[in-house]
């Protein structure tokens, strides 16, 4: 069997030549109740349907909307010519010609045999929502919704689980590339198992648990599982880590024709629609940026058949920025890049909303102090992407006065939760869980989080792992401890990159199974980023780089210029540290402080 799965343009191409243009026509068999008028609807036909939400906001605006959204009538579960496989003739035929079933789930492609109602060998009707999310009835019509049933490979339905749909970051199933992947990712900063669609199908699913979280709003959310995702109630419903990541999903995979045609499918055979696939933005009134704004069907933009403001639109990219938003230790050097061919990005540094006339971004910028950047894209025809955030706090050449030391950077990887490293155990079935870094701008091929340390690397992938930029000056010390995991390799390389410092030594050789402290000088001033390249894969922990307060007596080395010494506080009060204001300080940059009555250069 050739696993080439078409991509969704070729797809929808394929459902309108088969439809004559018209994906309702479909919907013709004499076994279905055909709802009149349920084909692709007009704008003013879809402002009727949805007169009800006019003037609603937010909790109003979902709770009238789940009042609209409730299936009329339900196929019943399962094989048979008045049941689930039945419908998915209508939902999910994507070809007349071979008769292909859609196969969100995996790269395996399945063919209807005949019109029967019969279920395809190797696929199973997947709840998108688990059942076991509202205790496993199956007399409710959430059970036998097609908004929430979906053929699927029957081994990626078996992998998915029940999981809650977010974004996976160690993955421990894969489906084919650009399909579904499952494994381990964070919910509110607590590990969790998580399954998550390819990017195509991304926005898709969103809309579908829009749909569920909105239509059975009323239902009371159960199960380990059910409880990360939901919380019993008619609003929010879906919990906020999950609403906010899905508004970005449904901006990034757009409605398309093929989205449509389901819609129309389903509106003909229960009698409802979802009205997150016909108000393309509808999710934005309930839990997003528009939530105190009052609803208008008639306005807003639709997926209608004469409405070309959406699926007719030139859409151009959001804005990317890299490295992301997050905390750094000194200046970082951020690229802000669109996808979209031939477009100019203008930008903003004050946190203002960009337009055409804000300068236009050429080249990287220079983040040397904590600010909020905002991009626009535009094409030549002045289409325009919507406006991207990233915010940066900027710690600049600070230090934390611990003794005798100054901390420039550390890193501690304490909030990594999972086996291995600490533990004793080096290799096997360990380091499999969340990467949890202390501090934002690792740049890592494959990070884990192993017993309060990382793990990087696979048995294919070399785990070569680059800090966050870190603020050096002068003479500084670079300390970390690594080991290798089993028989990968014990040899461990060092770089430096950014300005002009240097560091030695830089190759090493690592003790296997146990810790190898390691100590590096690193002189020169500027903002670099140290890389850790392995034979392989290798664990790391507790990464610091400090420098030491100098005594007064150390030879002749204290520097006086200007009145300063560069000195070392002396007995119980060297942790003492004011400003020459005497105010008190708890963390120390880069200047004159007073520790111990004594100024120190810092």
């Amino acid at each position: 069997m050739n696993n080439f799965l078409f991509p969704r343009a070729v797809l929808v191409a394929l459902l309108l030549a088969a439809c004559n243009g018209t994906p309702s026509a479909r919907i013709t068999d004499e076994t279905v109740d055909s709802i009149e008028g349920t084909g692709s609807l007009t704008r003013a036909q879809l402002a009727e349907y949805a007169a009800s939400l006019s003037g609603l906001t937010k909790e109003d605006l979902k709770t009238a909307a789940s009042r609209l959204m409730q299936p009329q009538q339900v196929l019943a579960y399962g094989n048979g010519t008045s049941a689930t496989w039945y419908g998915f003739w209508y939902t999910d035929r994507i070809n007349t010609l071979t008769n292909e079933c859609f196969n969100r789930y995996s790269e395996v492609r399945f063919y209807f045999t005949a019109h029967d109602g019969q279920r395809i060998d190797g696929m199973n009707i997947e709840h998108s929502f688990p059942k076991s999310w509202w205790g496993g009835a199956s007399d409710v019509d959430a059970y036998k919704d097609l908004f929430n049933l979906y053929p699927s490979d029957a081994a990626a339905n078996s992998a998915k689980s029940n999981y809650p749909m977010g974004e996976v970051t160690t993955v421990t199933s894969s489906s084919g590339e650009g399909y579904d992947v499952v494994g381990k990712g964070s919910i509110d900063g607590a590990e969790a198992m998580l399954w998550e669609p390819g990017d195509l199908f991304k926005g898709e699913f969103a809309r579908s648990y829009f749909y569920m979280a909105t239509t059975y709003q009323d239902y009371t959310w159960q199960g380990t599982q059910g409880l990360q995702e939901l919380e019993t109630g008619t609003w929010p419903t879906l919990r906020e880590w999950a609403y906010e990541l899905y508004l970005e999903w449904v901006d990034l995979d757009r409605v398309d024709q093929l989205e449509v045609a389901r819609n129309n499918a389903v509106h003909a055979i229960q009698g409802n629609r979802n009205l997150f696939i016909d108000y393309p933005n509808l999710a934005q009134y309930i839990w997003g940026d528009s939530t105190d704004v009052a609803f208008d069907p008639l306005s807003s933009v639709t997926t209608a058949s004469d409405d070309d403001r959406y699926l007719g639109a030139v859409v151009v990219s959001k804005p990317t920025f890299t490295p992301a938003s997050g905390t750094y230790y000194g200046a970082v050097d951020v690229l802000i890049k669109c996808n979209t061919p031939g477009t100019q990005i203008h930008y903003t540094l004050d946190g203002t909303t960009p337009t055409l006339d804000s300068p236009l971004h050429t080249d990287t910028l220079r983040v040397s102090e904590s600010l909020t950047v905002k991009a626009l894209a535009a094409d030549d025809d002045g289409n325009l992407s919507s406006v991207a955030t990233a915010e940066y706090l900027i710690t600049e050449a600070e230090g934390e006065l611990s003794g005798d030391t100054v901390y420039y950077f550390r890193e501690t990887f304490d909030q990594c939760a999972g086996t291995g490293g600490n533990d004793g155990l080096f290799s096997g079935s360990v380091a499999t869980g969340t990467f949890i870094p202390d501090n934002s701008g690792w740049e890592a091929a494959k990070p884990y989080g192993a017993a309060q340390c990382a793990r990087f690397g696979t048995g294919s992938v070399t785990g070569a792992v680059t800090t966050p930029p870190i603020a050096i000056t002068g003479a500084t010390t670079l300390t970390f401890l690594a080991a290798p995991w089993g028989s990968d390799g014990t040899a461990l390389t060092l770089a430096v990159s950014g300005d002009a410092v240097t560091l030695s030594p830089t190759t090493f050789t690592l003790q296997a199974g146990q810790w190898t402290p390691i100590t590096v000088t690193l002189t020169g001033s500027g903002y670099v980023s140290i890389t850790f390249t392995p034979s392989k894969r290798f664990f790391l922990d507790e990464v610091s780089v400090y420098s030491i307060v100098s005594d007064e007596s150390d030879g002749g080395n204290s520097d006086e210029a200007d009145g300063i010494r560069m000195t070392k506080a002396e007995g119980a009060e060297r942790s003492a540290v004011h400003d020459l204001a005497g105010r008190r300080v708890a963390r120390l940059a880069r200047g004159v402080h007073i520790i111990g009555g004594k100024k120190v250069l810092f």
